[in-house]
């Protein structure tokens, strides 16, 4: 997604809903376009590793801060959520009430 910058679609469905929570994590990506405690901090460095190049390139600061916050918002740029949920009964209606990010 974001140093590869490639287009990425996810879809999910109410099929895929096997415990409320992942909407939790589906309401963040989409209010916040992160999902607190993804990566761990390795992972993170190694993310900010590779676009510090770019972010260099583009003439930016690369501090470790500014370098992360390139990558996130080259994922949001790149990532595509679509929700397919059936409107029959109360279950779309309730999650969405929970869930405003849907």
């Amino acid at each position: 997604l974001g140093s590869d910058n490639k287009k990425v679609m996810f879809l999910f469905t109410d099929a895929h809903v096997a415990d409320e929570g992942f909407l939790e994590l589906i309401n963040n990506m989409l209010t916040s376009g992160m999902v607190p405690a993804l990566y761990d901090d390795g992972e993170k460095d190694g993310l900010i590793n590779s676009v510090r190049p770019e972010v260099e390139k583009k003439g930016l600061l690369a501090t470790k801060e500014s370098c992360w916050g390139y990558y996130v918002q080259k994922c949001r740029n790149n990532l595509h959520v679509v929700l397919a949920m059936s409107p029959v009964g109360e279950t779309l209606r309730t999650r969405c009430r929970n869930f405003p990010g849907m």
